[in-house]
């Protein structure tokens, strides 16, 4: 195709990401949508405010921001990361050089 190596390993990675942006936003609502249809139904004051005699508030199930991206860019990290290994990998190989056995470069 008449790629450098660098060229290779970036579109390498590029094919990664669609699938994986993907995954990251389906769990993220996925979460999202588990502790908003859950948080009715599930009473966490018993849990939270065990070491008190006599409950002063409510414990409620939320949903916090952080808790929610950190996995999705872990999610997003790791495919770029196994994608970009793999290119690194192909490349050592030399299985590029054997494709372009009859190039004149």
């Amino acid at each position: 195709m008449g790629l450098t190596r660098a060229q290779g390993r970036r579109l390498l990675v590029l094919e990664s990401l669609p699938q994986a942006l993907l995954a990251a936003v389906g769990g993220i609502l996925t979460a999202w949508a588990a502790v908003r249809l859950l948080s009715p139904g599930v009473d966490l004051t018993a849990l939270a405010l065990a070491a008190s005699s006599s409950p002063a508030g409510r414990a409620t199930l939320r949903t916090d921001p952080v808790s929610l991206l950190v996995p999705a860019l872990a999610v997003v990290a790791l495919t770029v990361g196994i994608a970009a290994a793999q290119a690194w990998w192909t490349g050592r190989r030399g299985s590029v050089r054997e494709l372009r056995a009859g190039d004149a470069r």
